[in-house]
């Protein structure tokens, strides 16, 4: 085999060689002759045959006046002492191109083509460098230097601002999450995990194989929101309460996979479930939250939480016929008065507050008749204004004055409530159950 110089370019080609970046597998083995070159200051480019197959090679060198070799004869195991060489195919042209560039990493040491840099790789007719070896090795080395992290923890673990147990939390660390070591402090490792950079404690994570292995083992599921709004079940139904909603690309790391139903970790102490059909499914690890989202998560499963004890205490009660209660016309004037007042011409809601008067007074833990009911201390508002007197003067609807008489006769749509509040002023945090009726709540402590 023989390799002929064909073209010696100058500087402006140099820019056509660095177009050629690819890599192939080594078995091209020319005997290059020996070119001398001298005060030049360029690019060589070569043709030569190989096995019958005609490539070229593309050799990058300055001189500085002194006589230069280029390509000394090349074997298996040695190839030029120049910094870069390409093998190109077919000739260099605009339409060709270099498939890779073998560059010598430590100095003064030759590259080598034996095993490492130029190949023949069969694809058709053509052959190929393996130039981006050295690159390639350079970024696995790369890779080996990354020590990833993951939490050894059932639920999630604390991202700290600072490596101590006094330091605010940045961010929570899921199960199935995974970051990459930045540096160590006494027990401490820092990690950057998504968007979330900070320090966690060594006792309770997996580093470098282990966690690897951790990954592999767990196989963790990320889930993403697919629809604008989702609701978070307590359990696996329609029927089941709302823990809170989540919202379009929103993401969690997910436990069991249903066909119908997927359970996440919707905050580190909130566990539920989301429809399959509404989020997109997929097997890989997930990164850590902010502490700012964890924070606003909550948020909304309180808000959800407070919702539904609210819910749970509210009473639907149906109307029912007692004993009725004889009453003067002034004091059944006097009870429609206050209806008035406290309900407007709200029937259902008259008949809740004549009801209250009522069962004040067959409680034995008030003055047992509806007048001193009414006017006892600090019990009505409307008496304490004097608007009462108002309504007591002229102005009672017709509804007010029926459901006063209506709750006289037995009506009772409230139960044994005695007390209410408007709904403005409710507080049903401190209620143990309540009833809502023409905007007042009628309540139990």
């Amino acid at each position: 085999m023989s390799t002929q110089a064909k073209s010696v370019y100058a500087c402006g080609a140099l820019a056509f060689s660095l177009l050629s970046m690819c890599l192939l597998q080594p078995s091209i083995s020319p005997a290059a002759k020996s070119l001398d070159q001298e005060g030049l200051t360029g690019v060589v480019i070569e043709t030569m045959e190989s096995e019958g197959t005609e490539g070229t090679v593309q050799t990058e060198q300055t001189t500085d006046g002194e006589e230069e070799t280029f390509i000394e004869d090349v074997t298996d195991a040695a190839l030029a002492e120049s910094e870069e060489v390409t093998v190109m195919t077919p000739e260099p042209s605009e339409e060709s191109f270099s498939a890779g560039m073998a560059t010598v990493l430590n100095e003064g040491e030759k590259a080598r083509t034996d095993a490492e840099m130029i190949s023949k790789l069969e694809t058709g007719e053509e052959y190929f460098s393996a130039g981006m070896a050295t690159a390639m090795n350079e970024g696995a080395q790369a890779r080996a230097a990354i020590i990833r992290v993951v939490p050894n923890v059932d639920g999630a673990m604390n991202i700290r601002a600072e490596a101590s147990e006094e330091a605010a939390v940045v961010g929570k660390f899921y199960r199935g999450c995974v970051g990459e070591q930045v540096e160590t402090a006494d027990g401490w490792i820092k990690v950057q995990s998504g968007a979330v950079t900070g320090w966690v404690s060594a006792e309770y994570v997996r580093t470098g194989a282990e966690a690897d292995q951790m990954i592999a083992e767990l196989n963790p599921v990320v889930v993403t929101v697919n629809t604008d709004t989702l609701n978070v079940r307590k359990e696996a139904g329609t029927e089941a309460a709302v823990l809170a909603v989540a919202s379009a690309g929103q993401t969690f790391m997910a436990g069991e996979v249903g066909d119908e139903w997927v359970r996440i970790f919707y905050t580190p102490d909130i566990t539920g479930y989301v429809a399959t059909e509404f989020v997109t499914v997929e097997n890989k690890a997930g990164t850590a939250v902010d502490i700012e989202t964890v924070k606003a998560l909550q948020a909304e499963a309180d808000k959800k939480e407070a919702e539904r004890k609210a819910q749970e205490k509210k009473q639907q009660i149906a109307v029912t016929t007692g004993s009725p209660m004889l009453a003067s016309v002034d004091d059944a004037t006097l009870l429609a008065a206050l209806c008035q007042y406290e309900a407007g011409s709200n029937y259902d809601g008259c008949l809740a507050v004549a009801n209250v008067v009522l069962n004040r007074v067959r409680s034995g833990g008030y003055p047992n008749s509806i007048a001193e009911v009414i006017y006892a201390p600090g019990q009505f508002g409307s008496v304490r204004s004097g608007a009462l007197n108002r309504y007591l003067n002229g102005g009672i609807s017709g509804s007010a004055r029926q459901a006063a008489n209506d709750a006289l006769a037995g009506v009772n749509n409230i139960g044994g409530y005695l007390h209410f509040c408007s709904g403005r002023v409710a507080n049903v945090n401190s209620f143990s159950s309540y009833a809502v009726i023409g905007g007042n709540y009628f309540y139990t402590r």
